[in-house]
């Protein structure tokens, strides 16, 4: 990053800015105030969306200032709160599907905004759902929407489906191809609509371990379709495309991929963003010693389709370690923009600096070609925790594209505890 310009950092306050609690078995209001926690009733503090600054690359080393806005939302007795679904939905309003983690639960939950996530409704869990995080929030449209949970070590047995906007939810049972073997996601889906705005097909990209129990843990990642909103799931592929090959010490490693994100460009090709296995020499030099895997170091990458998942054409490898949970949308310019967490700052193989956050990177070519170097810098700090080099401190992103043409980019930022929005203008 060019030494001429110092960047703005949002620094949480401590003390009682914290939000819902997981009291009794309901949640408390998400708080429009702050205050000091040793002086009740005194220091009062609005919270809501506060100043902030995205720094948009040049491709010449440089970065300017954009402003922008930033808060983070909490929830009192939870270790934190990890948002994984973003959507502005029909009626002009956007939902918020997080994980509530209080010790030894994930609770899924929602919350709704009617002003572009300036102000957010009481977090209310979903009724009826099992420990675990919610993935893959997608919108079916017309108040329709639906999300899965993360089973593990076996395919998602249900779905949630709510035809109200979030406003109450329900479970639905999913049929899938091969339903023994374990599937798992992030990210989010591919949705082919009619005119009305409706969901006539999404596809999805899973992933499943094919070393699981030999170092390094590796995957290989698939494709499959369904014609009714996630209830049933066909047509599944593993892509041929999606492994890269990787030297090290005079070895080639395969590599394979994990979650991923999918869109339709505006000329019709499917862009696949995907995570990528971490890179070889991270393990092959002293994984048997006893070195920690670590999934911060993985990739991210993309690959193209031109006859509707058809054929894939080789993973354009875009960042070799350190960024992913990438998550997809076509600008209505036709750009394509994909949001990413940074968890180590890895370039041209060597960590580049201390710095963790959340970016973001446009395509003008319908996926073709990206360009790091004009990446949007959403937000970042500094951090090493004196063991660890590659400690991420960040996971987990969803991003919607708001009305009046800005952006809302939610992306779990550990040591706040809470979920990070950045309501920003690419």
């Amino acid at each position: 990053m060019s030494p001429e310009y110092t960047r703005r950092q949002f620094l949480m306050t401590s003390g009682g800015l914290a939000g819902a609690a997981l009291l009794g078995g309901g949640l408390r209001p998400i708080p429009k105030e702050g205050v000091m926690a040793d002086t009740p009733g005194k220091h009062v503090e609005p919270l809501g969306f506060k100043e902030h600054w995205v720094w948009a690359g040049n491709g010449k080393g440089g970065f300017a200032p954009k402003p922008a806005e930033v808060q983070l939302l909490h929830s009192l007795g939870a270790d934190h709160v990890m948002p994984f679904g973003l959507q502005c939905m029909q009626n002009g309003e956007v939902l918020l599907l997080a994980s509530a983690e209080p010790p030894g639960k994930l609770i899924p939950v929602t919350a709704l905004s009617a002003d572009g996530g300036a102000t957010w409704g009481e977090w209310q869990p979903v009724p009826d759902a099992p420990n675990g995080r919610p993935m893959m929030l997608t919108d079916l449209g017309g108040g329709h929407l639906t999300f899965e949970i993360a089973e593990g070590a076996t395919a998602s047995t249900c779905r949630f489906y709510t035809a109200d906007y979030g406003r109450t939810w329900g479970k639905v049972a999913i049929k899938w191809d091969r339903p023994e073997e374990a599937w798992n996601v992030e990210g989010n889906a591919l949705v082919d609509r009619d005119a009305q705005g409706h969901a006539v097909r999404i596809a999805a990209i899973g992933y499943k371990s094919y070393s699981s129990a030999v170092w390094p843990q590796a995957f290989d990642g698939y494709l499959h379709w369904s014609d009714d909103g996630g209830r049933t799931w066909v047509d599944e592929t593993k892509p041929a495309a999606w492994v890269v090959e990787m030297e090290h010490r005079g070895q080639k490693v395969r590599r394979g991929v994990s979650e991923g994100s999918l869109v339709r460009a505006r000329n019709g090709d499917l862009v696949a963003a995907l995570r990528v296995d971490m890179p070889p020499r991270y393990y092959l030099d002293g994984a048997q010693a006893g070195t920690d895997f670590d999934d911060s170091l993985e990739g991210l990458g993309v690959s193209l389709s031109s006859d509707n998942g058809g054929t894939w054409s080789p993973i354009n490898l875009i960042y070799e370690a350190g960024r992913h949970h990438p998550h997809l949308h076509v600008l209505p310019n036709g750009d394509v923009l994909m949001t990413y967490i940074v968890r180590v700052d890895v370039r041209d193989g060597r960590l580049a600096s201390y710095r963790r956050g959340c970016e973001a990177l446009v395509s003008r070519d319908h996926g073709k070609t990206w360009d790091p170097a004009r990446r949007y810098v959403l937000d970042e700090f500094e951090y090493y925790d004196g063991a660890k080099w590659f400690s991420g401190e960040t996971g987990h992103l969803a991003s919607t594209l708001l009305p009046d043409g800005r952006v809302l980019t939610a992306y779990g930022k550990y040591f706040t505890r809470g979920a990070c929005l950045i309501r920003w203008q690419p």
